[in-house]
């Protein structure tokens, strides 16, 4: 099964996505960056895996009955669009500059002992700087730059102006290389019903598309209620409440985490195997990632480590999603859109097994 499950993601997510090999796995890319520079850098990704994971948990209304046995399976994959606008980032915040790169600011001071001594100052402190350049959907062929300001150090009771200038980060490109759309693929179970309600589960075991992408580990559960198995009145639509969280890991360097709550209207035309059912939900959702990497800092001594460990929010707060399900005997195809501030649309294709 997990055999089967890692060519079938690999298979959704990677083939039809030309060029997102990247030249280092996604921590080596993060440890060239201090916090500032790299929450700017992952940006689009946050908002990008938050609109995925919230997306396509309902494309049928769960019918208003007290108990029975309905089993489906299915698999879904989801894509947030990127536009031009997400594939580069221009921020200011704190960095921490390398020897190298202390060495290439104060290439302008002719003495070795008091280059070096204005070096160990500079790597040993935050400086605040420009950050522009490809974001982490943006092109490989952009490198990261920082713009130091200038500044004036003091060493061995002297000062030096280190004037303003450019440093391109080569480690640093856009890591998914123009990347369109940000795919997620999981397989879907769906189980009802109890008093007008169904569990929705989705999992994908610890697994590696490639070497340069890590390993990418998903859970979530959703439940659908449809009220009018309290109500005594017919409802001109099918109507339910859905409640959503799930979490997905890449490797131990981004935890997504989602929650959504949304209220999900329907119509069905036709009949039992073969139908069509048009439907929007309404969704107020949040979603979080989690970063945690190890920098690596020049000192006068050598270099040393820094674990970093910061959180961002997806941009998204509500969407509206559009879409409709069609019916053919025991297979279900549903396909919607999501309208937000990073658009996303998702597909799916279900096997009704009860």
């Amino acid at each position: 099964m997990k055999l089967f499950m890692k060519y079938l993601v690999a298979a959704i997510i990677i083939l039809p996505v030309p060029g997102v090999y990247a030249q280092n796995n996604l921590s080596q890319t993060l440890s060239n960056l201090s916090n500032d520079a790299a929450s700017a850098y992952l940006s689009p990704a946050v908002s990008g895996f938050g609109a995925d994971i919230n997306s396509s948990w309902f494309h049928e209304i769960v019918q208003p009955k007290i108990a029975g046995f309905d089993l489906e399976l299915s698999f879904v994959g989801m894509g947030t669009f990127f536009n031009d606008a997400n594939k580069t980032f221009s921020a200011n915040g704190q960095f921490r500059f390398n020897s190298n790169q202390a060495a290439t600011l104060t290439s302008s001071i002719t003495n070795p002992t008091y280059q070096k001594g204005v070096i160990n100052e500079i790597i040993t402190q935050d400086i605040q700087v420009g950050i522009s350049g490809p974001t982490v959907v943006g092109s490989k062929n952009q490198n990261v730059v920082i713009t130091f300001p200038g500044k004036t150090f003091v060493f061995d009771n002297q000062s030096f102006n280190v004037p303003q200038q450019k440093i391109s980060l080569t480690e640093v490109k856009g890591y998914l290389n123009n990347l369109p759309i940000l795919p997620v693929a999981t397989p879907q179970l769906t189980i009802g019903t109890l008093v007008g309600t169904s569990v929705t589960l989705r999992y994908l075991p610890s697994i590696k598309l490639n070497s340069d992408l890590d390993n990418i580990t998903y859970f979530g559960i959703g439940i659908q209620h449809n009220p009018a198995e309290w109500l005594n009145i017919p409802l001109p639509l099918d109507l339910s409440l859905g409640l959503v969280t799930q979490t997905l890991k890449v490797g131990s360097v981004l935890k997504a985490t989602g929650e959504a709550a949304s209220l999900n209207v329907g119509k069905t035309f036709g009949f039992g195997l073969l139908s069509v059912s048009p439907y929007a939900n309404l969704v107020v959702e949040k979603s979080t990632i989690d970063v945690n990497y190890t920098a690596t800092y020049s000192t006068a001594t050598g270099y040393e480590n820094d674990n970093i460990s910061f959180s961002e929010n997806g941009a998204n707060n509500a969407s509206l999603t559009l879409g409709t399900n069609l019916r053919l005997g025991l297979v279900n195809i549903n396909v919607d859109y999501s309208i937000s501030k990073y658009n996303s649309v998702s597909a799916g294709l279900g096997f009704v097994i009860f």
